[in-house]
């Protein structure tokens, strides 16, 4: 096949939106990598991976349903990233 017939069969902006395509699809795929390579979550980033309501989360953290800490009294949420993995492994036991 040569370079006329290929002309044909995709336009520049079919290439160009494939391009868009594959640097979103790899930016997406690194942004989830990094995310699961973290020790700690944001009860924010957690709620938007789970699903979870905001302040379900939170209300998880201060009972103690979820291993989290705070540094001070006020300050944000840290959740440990292996409450993620717990999660995920109840949600499938539970699909079951």
């Amino acid at each position: 096949m040569n370079l006329r017939d290929l002309s044909q069969i995709a336009t520049v902006r079919d290439l160009e939106n494939l391009q868009e395509k594959i640097i979103n699809e790899v930016r997406d795929l690194l942004y989830k990598k990094q995310k699961l390579e973290r020790e700690f979550f944001t009860p924010k980033e957690f709620s938007h991976i789970t699903g979870l309501k905001y302040s379900t989360v939170v209300y998880h953290c201060k009972v103690g349903r979820l291993k989290a800490r705070q540094d001070k009294h006020g300050c944000s949420w840290q959740i440990d990233t292996s409450e993620l993995h717990r999660f995920k492994n109840e949600a499938k036991t539970n699909a079951i």
